[in-house]
């Protein structure tokens, strides 16, 4: 039974999510996290877990797509201890070097739903792109915090920093493709121990797949691919992987 531990199956790509829950079971795949990613959405993903028994939420501001105004992290805050004992994590929360608003502006709302995280004690969904070692120094300022770096597309080092910080790393659809060698360095060098498997979905569609979307039903191809270079049998990893995503979001 496979655990997707990153898939936005609140976004209008997946619907109707029913009939993708049935194909999913199908494969094996017994488990979806969502995670937030505005204040016009927040609520979503907690709606999809009311109605399916294997959606885990998350709620949180996503770096490309964060309030104009700062006043909507009381809203954020308010959501989050009032569905404390639903929400698995806080997230998606980050930085982003290409998309979004200003560094600093990504910055302090970074800052802010660490410190909410730390508040619940739930683990963070981390989004980070051309932004690790400002994310590294910053996660410095958080002792105990826990939770992944989705979609991790860094080197040896960077993964190494992120384990010792506590935090595991993402395997997704990146790594299915052909020039990804420095991401599959990076998840070699750590290990499975280390990994969460995950889909992204809709985006970061595998390689090789001829379809519209990325969908967590695809969940395992990447798992496919990834135990091709970590040397091990998928079923065996998915073992890990799966009780990775356990441990973390306390399913």
């Amino acid at each position: 039974m496979l655990i997707d531990s990153h898939c936005h199956l609140d976004f209008a790509e997946l619907a109707p999510v029913a009939p993708l829950l049935a194909r999913c079971r199908a494969k094996g795949v017994s488990a979806i996290v969502v995670p937030g990613v505005s204040l016009e959405h927040l609520g979503r993903p907690l709606a999809l877990a009311h109605r399916y028994a294997e959606v885990y939420p998350a709620a949180g501001f996503h770096p490309w797509f964060l309030p104009s105004e700062r006043a909507a992290l009381a809203t954020l805050q308010a959501f989050a201890y009032e569905h404390r004992h639903a929400l698995v994590a806080i997230g998606e929360v980050g930085l982003d070097k290409h998309r979004g608003p200003a560094l600093s502006e990504q910055q302090w709302w970074l800052e802010q739903q660490l410190v909410l995280a730390c508040e619940l004690d739930k683990p963070v969904i981390l989004h980070s792109v051309g932004t690790h070692d400002l994310l590294l120094k910053t996660l410095q300022h958080f002792k105990g915090i826990r939770g992944v770096v989705h979609a991790f597309s860094g080197s040896v080092e960077q993964a190494q920093a992120f384990v010792r910080q506590g935090l595991y790393l993402g395997a997704g659809g990146v790594l299915t493709r052909a020039s990804a060698h420095k991401s599959r360095r990076a998840v070699a060098a750590v290990g499975p121990q280390h990994l969460l498997l995950e889909t992204d979905a809709p985006s970061l569609l595998p390689a090789g797949l001829e379809a519209e979307h990325n969908s967590p039903e695809f969940l395992p191809e990447i798992l496919a691919s990834l135990a091709a270079t970590l040397h091990l049998a998928p079923e065996t990893l998915g073992k890990t992987l799966s009780c990775n995503a356990k441990a973390l979001f306390a399913l």
